[in-house]
């Protein structure tokens, strides 16, 4: 991904994974800045734009870096889970993203103190085992080649064994490792949802092909149809898109899958509904409950039930993870 501009906190400048990043990105316009919260902050951004003219922001993470798993997030079934935030937002652009809704800026951040994650991560672990999902709040894969942080994530779990993390991507990569406590989770939607509703996404045969090459390398592979967004004829467009994967992978050779409908915290709707008055996502009737946005109860059991019973057809149920 190309940035046209680089802000840079006065207090990252000269660390070690900021001169890795400016080294291969020599084109950018660099602009040195106090706090990335000048950037970052301010108000009346407009984050379509800003999506078409993407800038990076690196920067110094201070206060908390791991975070407990939010209920709207799958815990597989682990009891420690946490998720970390080693970045923020996404260099891909969905519309039913949660992101668009919970930041005020579309530019993106890159923390760059890892030592301290590093410190955070082996203080919980004198707590007992940890499941971490290091790449909810952005693609860690996607922006691999230009910050390391899914290279990071992976060199803490090989030196760790207590430590189970989890790297999910729209992307394609090319998997070569197969590190035993770490899991690739492929975001998996019909194409019909990707082509309206994910921009700059790898295709959907694209994310196929990458993680039946990390099965064939001996990598963790988890498939995740979340969040399952109802589209006309959902049904038909799930039985292809489930028909295409099984064509190119065995399921049963997966760690797991995870089945979730949108679901979106309804503070993050609204402001989603302001910045983006046009998205049908946005504006869905949407049922309120604990504080979170979702579909009816009728729709959200029929639409996972149905995804669950064509998957159960191919892996275990015990494989099969809901949301709710």
């Amino acid at each position: 991904m190309r940035f046209t501009h680089i802000y840079v906190e006065e207090r990252a400048a000269g660390l070690k994974e900021t001169e890795k990043i400016l080294s291969k990105a020599r084109d950018a316009n660099v602009i040195y800045i106090r706090h990335y919260k000048d950037v970052f902050d301010r108000k009346r951004q407009d984050r379509t734009l800003q999506k078409d003219n993407q800038a990076l922001i690196i920067a110094v993470r201070e206060g908390n870096r791991i975070f407990e798993g939010a209920p709207v997030c799958q815990s597989f079934g682990q009891k420690n889970f946490y998720y970390a935030s080693s970045m923020m937002n996404c260099p891909f652009d969905c519309e039913y993203c949660y992101l668009r809704g919970m930041y005020p800026s579309s530019y993106m951040v890159v923390f760059v103190n890892l030592d301290d994650y590093r410190k955070d991560v082996e203080e919980k672990l004198k707590e007992g085992p940890m499941y971490v999902c290091a790449s909810y709040d952005t693609d860690l894969i996607a922006m691999n080649s230009l910050t390391g942080h899914a290279d990071f994530w992976k060199e803490m779990a090989l030196s760790h064994d207590d430590l189970l993390v989890e790297l999910r991507t729209k992307a394609a990569p090319v998997i070569e490792d197969n590190i035993s406590n770490v899991i690739y989770a492929y975001t998996i939607s019909p194409e019909e949802t990707v082509t309206c509703y994910e921009r700059y996404t790898a295709s959907v045969s694209a994310r196929i092909r990458s993680a039946a090459g990390a099965l064939s390398r001996g990598a963790k592979v988890r498939l995740c149809f979340d969040p399952v967004i109802r589209i006309p004829d959902y049904r038909d467009a799930y039985k292809r898109l489930i028909h295409q994967i099984t064509a190119e992978i065995d399921l049963k050779e997966l760690t797991d899958v995870s089945v979730g409908t949108f679901r979106i915290s309804s503070d993050y709707l609204n402001k989603m509904r302001k910045a983006y008055p046009d998205s049908k996502i946005a504006w869905y009737p949407y049922v309120v409950k604990n504080g979170v946005a979702q579909y009816g109860p009728d729709t959200d059991k029929e639409m996972q039930e149905y995804i669950c019973g064509l998957l159960g057809e191919h892996i275990g149920r015990e494989k099969i993870f809901k949301w709710n």
